[in-house]
């Protein structure tokens, strides 16, 4: 990092002028001054300047009475001075007031309905946290599902998918139906096999659309069918039955069924790569991707790679981080992945770039677009920050996310190159559920392989050479998980 010997001038990047500090113990602040050998001060406690004039620090939020920073920096002769006025999160107010019995509940009991999707965000999906396991178990339905409301919480509403499964839903994602309506118990029936060069079709005949819920390990995709009983000829509560499958990915497929619930296990030859579900007029179709040909010598030659440069997105959607100096993420993460569009290329992949501009990309529509490519993976190029209550300078590295099983070790080979390349903490393979990651049709990852916040590594991150290494990271990633796929079982 070059020394910086510029006029002293402070420039607070964050917080903002005016921004609620959303912290009452401590929190950060971070800008530039000018020169890299001023000696900085905060409401009085030295702070740290990096030799491009970047400063950042970890203190005490301002008293109440007086919410400003007071900056002060000096180099030789010179100093300079800026007054910075924030705001702090209002006290919490003791409501004194007599608290009076709630109307009736006039929700609980009533069935709703998925809501479709608006047609200027067609690709949106609804999901909920299970209840009482929000953080372990996701929920996503299709457009249609019926379920039956068991108690409201604010703006959420808690719904049933049968007598042991509830989940908790935004309101605006559902339609509630009159009182006293309930749609008859769904019916499963017959399912048929259709194979296809590139993947293979469960049909599942079914009365209406489903609540389920899909997993997987080592070598089945399971899936359950809340509030669905079967209409086989023969099947009774709590019958399963295996059908075999003459397929070179699919053996066989075990189903049982109870009153209320049907499961089906799809029996692989090789690890889940991706699947789909599909709903077609009273179908569900269960489609389980087959892996590509790969060439181990060549492991990405052939193969279509979603290449996604985080943020920006709509208005209202995440604009991304911003480093001391003025980096912005979308801004940082575009030129990485340019690069990785380029080193893939003389890879033989086709990169599918989702953005390769500054304009703004929907959240929800970059996943899809990758679908609908049939990308065979997709990495989402991000930069970390942390919220106003952890101290960066102890939390920063580098992490690597994924959301499905199948995901995993693609997230693994990839964080293994990152951390060989970037030199940075490791703070470990993550599972979140990032919009971006939640499309189970193909491998799907969103490493955050710097901290933008961090003075030093926002510099790097403007070099060619830094920009480079997180590119090679992400492709030595690819290249290793697509080599295990060509050579493993």
């Amino acid at each position: 990092m070059p020394l910086e010997r510029g006029p002293l001038a402070i420039n607070v990047v964050y917080p903002r002028a005016g921004e609620t500090v959303a912290s009452t113990d401590s929190a950060f602040i971070f800008g530039s001054v000018g020169h890299g050998e001023a000696f900085v001060t905060i409401n009085g406690t030295p702070t740290p300047v990096w030799p491009n004039g970047a400063f950042m620090a970890y203190l005490p939020v301002p008293p109440r009475e007086n919410p400003v920073y007071e900056i002060v920096a000096a180099v030789g002769g010179d100093t300079a001075r800026l007054t910075h006025a924030v705001q702090l999160p209002a006290e919490p107010v003791v409501d004194t007031a007599v608290v009076t019995v709630p109307p009736p509940d006039t929700v609980s009991g009533r069935w709703a309905i998925i809501a479709p999707p608006a047609m200027t965000d067609p690709d949106r999906i609804v999901w909920g946290p299970a209840v009482p396991d929000p953080e372990r178990v996701r929920f996503f339905f299709l457009p249609g599902t019926a379920v039956r409301v068991t108690s409201q919480t604010g703006n959420r509403l808690v719904v049933a998918l049968d007598d042991s499964q509830e989940v908790s839903l935004p309101a605006t994602d559902l339609v509630l139906q009159p009182a006293g309506e309930a749609p008859a118990l769904r019916r499963a029936g017959t399912l048929r096999v259709e194979p296809a060069t590139e993947w293979i079709d469960v049909t599942i005949p079914l009365s209406a659309p489903p609540p389920y819920l899909f997993s997987s390990d080592s070598s089945a995709l399971h899936l359950t069918l809340f509030g669905t009983t079967s209409t086989e000829s023969g099947d009774t509560t709590g019958t399963s039955r295996t059908t075999q499958v003459n397929d070179t990915l699919l053996r066989a497929i075990e189903h049982s069924h109870t009153a209320a619930r049907s499961t089906y296990r799809f029996n692989l030859s090789r690890s889940v790569y991706g699947y789909a579900p599909l709903w077609r007029e009273g179908e569900l179709v269960v489609r389980i991707r087959r892996h590509p040909p790969v060439d181990s010598a060549s492991p990405l030659r052939g193969l279509t790679i979603a290449v996604d440069p985080g943020h920006p997105g709509l208005a209202g959607e995440s604009p991304g981080a911003t480093g001391p100096t003025g980096l912005r993420e979308p801004d940082a993460v575009l030129e990485i992945g340019l690069r990785i569009r380029d080193m893939l290329a003389q890879l033989g992949a086709t990169p599918l770039m989702i953005r390769e501009t500054a304009d703004a990309v929907p959240l929800n529509a970059r996943a899809a677009i990758a679908a609908r490519a049939n990308a065979h993976a997709l990495v989402s190029i991000h930069l970390n920050a942390v919220p106003d209550h952890v101290n960066p300078f102890r939390a920063h590295g580098t992490s690597t996310y994924y959301w499905f099983p199948h995901s995993r070790r693609l997230a693994e080979t990839t964080h293994e190159a990152l951390l060989r390349n970037m030199h940075l903490p490791d703070l470990g393979v993550l599972r979140d559920n990032f919009a971006v990651v939640r499309n189970p049709w193909m491998p799907s990852i969103l490493p955050e392989g710097a901290f933008i916040i961090m003075p030093d590594q926002e510099y790097a991150l403007r070099t060619p050479e830094y920009q480079a290494a997180y590119a090679r990271s992400v492709v030595e990633g690819l290249e290793a998980y697509f080599r295990e796929l060509a050579t493993g079982p």
